[in-house]
């Protein structure tokens, strides 16, 4: 059903993002049996089951009444549902490291679809180039509207999902799972419409100021590197905030624009001369390598100083930190999802599933990054899946109650997590997490601590 408002994107700067991944007690999802190796692979889904949903926090279920066309909003879907997102597919940085997302995506919907995890309802997706520029969110968006789009899901950024919250709310379309971290993603008052997937920046931000604090008990000095956008500025801002509970100082700050592919030097030079004894690092994409190339190249230059590296959960993928071969060695990062190249975790039913499939496709080489657009996908479809099952049957309506009432692990969460939200009571998807170290030469992560939980709501 097409919308019936052509209103014009006029509102590109609306408040923060947030998003969240993690969260809850539970053991992963349950799947199928790994295929013997003289079968063909099994391309049936991990988990074909709906969410266990929670009754939402106070009977909440989102009102359609101020909606362009409340009846639209309310109307059934049925035969094919359409899913939008807009990714960085060319254009610079994140290009380059997030491209295979929608690889990844596509090919669980490709799954899901062989395996009719909505039964006889077919699924479609039209993935828009973007090329992480916000101008560029909403035209893909209004595009993707025009095209009669039913849901969003997947949007890379937070000044991306941030250009076109405002009218997808206003026209009441599900933007669901927006791969960003901001905390300003978990506002159900304000934009019911819309909920994140990633670990809250904030929740991030903590977990390395308490290793930090822990690895420098007299006090730490710290440098900042961020890339300069409502990405790095809100983890910053979370970062300084806390700082002082954990004694530490921050004795630089740099950044590097967002669409800058050049290797930072002046500004890992800048943060040489203050010889921190730790950088918390939110560079971009592919700029994870080429900001910890410079790092290693100061380190020799300046004798003794070898600074511990917290680097944002965005740069955890080993397809991107392999960009960075031996300079990526030992840093510190987060994850509320397995390392797929772990052999133990690769030999788990469900992920070997998923490393068939994508096999199979001739995408074998991006299992890493691509494991992100699989994992975006599979929430996104079981969040549907709770809404075909539900009383008031699949409309864009009952999908984003269902999203805020998803309570369920998927192939990819670490044991113990949950991907959770409960209505207005709790906003994030992801709150769990694990900080984990990266071995240039294994390729592998390993647990620094217990699975962090202090965050869940």
């Amino acid at each position: 059903m097409k919308r019936t408002s052509t209103r014009v994107f006029a509102l590109a700067m609306a408040s923060a993002l947030t998003i969240a991944a993690c969260g809850g007690d539970d053991e992963g999802s349950s799947s199928t049996e790994a295929p013997a190796a003289s079968e063909a692979p099994s391309t049936e889904a991990p988990s074909t089951d709906a969410p266990s949903t929670e009754a939402p926090a106070a009977g909440w279920a989102v009102n359609t009444d101020d909606c362009v066309d409340p009846d639209a909003a309310n109307a059934p879907i049925e035969g094919t549902i359409k899913i939008g997102s807009a990714m960085p597919l060319s254009g610079g940085p994140a290009a380059t490291a997030f491209a295979p997302v929608k690889d990844g995506f596509e090919a669980y919907i490709q799954w899901a679809n062989e395996n009719k995890i909505l039964g006889d309802l077919t699924i479609e997706v039209q993935i828009e180039d973007d090329q992480y520029n916000k101008d560029l969110t909403p035209g893909a968006v209004e595009k993707l509207l025009d095209a009669d789009t039913n849901v969003f899901a997947g949007i890379i950024g937070t000044p991306n999902n941030t250009a076109v919250k405002d009218l997808l709310n206003e026209e009441c379309y599900p933007q669901l799972n927006a791969l960003t971290g901001s905390p300003s993603f978990g506002n159900a008052e304000e934009y019911p419409w819309t909920t994140g997937l990633l670990i809250p920046y904030t929740t991030e931000a903590k977990a390395y100021a308490a290793l930090i604090a822990d690895q420098f008990p007299a006090g730490a000095k710290v440098a900042l590197f961020t890339v300069n956008n409502e990405f790095g500025q809100v983890y910053a801002e979370a970062f300084k905030e806390i700082a002082p509970e954990f004694n530490i100082e921050l004795v630089d700050e740099q950044t590097i624009e967002a669409t800058d592919a050049a290797p930072p030097t002046a500004q890992v030079n800048s943060i040489a001369s203050n010889a921190p004894d730790a950088i918390l690092a939110v560079p971009l994409g592919a700029g994870c390598a080429t900001f910890l190339g410079e790092v290693a190249n100061a380190k020799a230059a300046n004798a003794g100083w070898n600074p511990a590296i917290f680097m944002t959960a965005t740069c955890s993928s080993p397809l991107i930190l392999g960009l960075a071969g031996p300079a990526a060695d030992g840093i510190y990062t987060a994850n509320n999802l397995v390392d797929i190249l772990d052999p133990e975790v690769a030999a788990q039913p469900a992920v070997a599933e998923y490393i068939a499939f994508m096999e199979g496709l001739g995408k074998g080489d991006i299992i890493t990054t691509a494991a992100a657009g699989w994992h975006t996908a599979e929430v996104t479809v079981l969040t549907l899946k709770a809404a075909l099952e539900s009383e008031a049957g699949l409309t864009r309506a009952s999908i984003i109650n269902a999203a805020r009432a998803f309570n369920q692990a998927t192939t990819f969460t670490r044991p113990g997590i949950t991907l959770k939200m409960n209505g207005v009571d709790d906003q994030y998807m992801s709150e769990s997490l694990q900080v984990i170290q990266y071995n240039a030469t294994t390729k592998l992560f390993t647990d620094i601590g217990e699975l962090i939980t202090d965050f869940e709501s």
